[in-house]
């Protein structure tokens, strides 16, 4: 066999399983579906006096309303979120890996994007959230300064 021909066979089965381990070892991405736990309204009127978010509604179609009181109904940021995993550990709490992008005061310039993993209480009515503005967080630690800390309360 001719020494081009050898070294293309080697290229070709190279690149092929280079291919297929890729594929192989490769997470799929997650696919939400219309009836995600994390979809609702969420609030905490802890947070009506503080400089944060009181209320956010997150919606099938990707994306989201957020209010600074929990009662308000004027909108004070909206957005786009993406769900990129979701698992379930042995208690039957649910855990959500998500991004949202937002612009606040209705602003459609420098949108800011934060990375969240919240935790839903198995009697689903309690979201637990950990963020950053940086990226996600490897593992769910309320007590990790590295991170913020958001409670709310399905509404």
């Amino acid at each position: 066999m001719k020494p081009k021909t050898l070294s293309s066979i080697l290229l070709l089965i190279i690149a092929v399983s280079v291919i297929i381990g890729g594929c192989a070892t490769g997470k799929k991405a997650y696919v939400a579906t219309k009836d995600e736990e994390l979809y609702g309204t969420w609030i905490n009127p802890e947070y009506d006096q503080k400089n944060i978010m009181a209320k956010w509604i997150l919606k099938p179609d990707g994306t989201f309303d957020a209010y600074s009181k929990s009662t308000s109904n004027r909108v004070f940021e909206v957005g786009t979120f993406t769900i990129a995993d979701k698992w379930t550990d042995s208690e039957g709490n649910i855990y959500y890996k998500y991004s949202k992008s937002s612009m606040e005061y209705g602003s459609i310039e420098n949108p800011y994007t934060y990375y969240f993993i919240v935790k839903i209480h198995a009697t689903l009515d309690i979201a637990e959230e950990l963020w950053s503005s940086v990226d996600y967080p490897t593992e769910f630690d309320p007590d990790n300064l590295r991170y913020n800390y958001w409670v709310f309360y399905r509404q």
